[in-house]
């Protein structure tokens, strides 16, 4: 192995410093539910039941888009 990548693997890296751009999240999953509203779905990360976002309309959907876009613009 050349040196450059010896020398990456043997510094340490700080997991919680500016360099780090997603920080650990749940597994996230988009579906439709039996009644056909879009469901958002994330893993339980304590153990207890996962947590559920339900649309029941296209409209409900393009309004959670549209909000979504809005706080992306408005991002800093």
């Amino acid at each position: 192995m050349n040196d450059f990548f010896t020398n990456q693997l043997e510094d340490a890296f700080d997991w919680k410093g500016p360099d780090v751009i997603i920080q650990t999240q749940p597994a996230t999953a988009i579906y439709r539910n039996v009644h056909d509203a879009v469901v958002i779905r994330q893993e339980s990360v304590t153990g207890c039941d996962d947590q559920f976002v339900f649309f029941a309309t296209k409209d409900d959907v393009r309004t959670l888009i549209n909000a979504l876009e809005r706080q992306i613009a408005g991002a800093k």
